[in-house]
């Protein structure tokens, strides 16, 4: 998974970064038109999950780290994960693609997950039970 990565980033950079002459580059390259549906996208009010000539994306993760951690490594542990071809994919690997989707980093995770496991006085995850207690009041408004 993370070789995917790895070769989109690297077609990316020899699309956008690559010296060509301005006789190799097309109309559109050279202006950078967006297309039409960059702007019907932006006449809606949304925005591209990539901004132009960026290797990062818009999301940025706003909790702490020990709940993307716990969040992160319970649905990991759910199996509901896999990668291409069925294949299972290392929770290093699942964490690493979700640090770089959500702009955070996170040196030793495995240590912070830990710390959290051991809590003296609640054992429960705060951001989990939040996250079961909104779920329960969204399907509350809709009965």
């Amino acid at each position: 998974m993370l070789d995917q990565l790895f070769f989109h980033r690297i077609q990316h950079l020899e699309r956008f970064c690559t010296n060509k002459s301005l006789k190799e580059l097309t109309l559109s390259e050279t202006l950078n038109i967006p297309t039409s549906k960059e702007l019907s996208a932006y006449h809606k009010g949304q925005l591209s999950l990539f901004p132009k000539e960026s290797g990062n994306t818009f999301l940025k993760w706003t909790r702490d780290k020990v709940s993307f951690v716990e969040l992160f490594v319970t649905i990991y542990e759910s199996k509901a994960i896999l990668g291409k071809n069925d294949q299972p994919v290392s929770k290093k690997d699942f964490l690493e693609v979700l640090m770089w989707f959500f702009n955070i980093r996170i040196s030793q995770w495995s240590r912070l997950l830990n710390a959290a496991m051991d809590r003296k006085i609640k054992r429960e995850s705060p951001y989990l039970q939040e996250l079961s207690h909104l779920y329960n009041e969204m399907v509350n408004r809709r009965i």
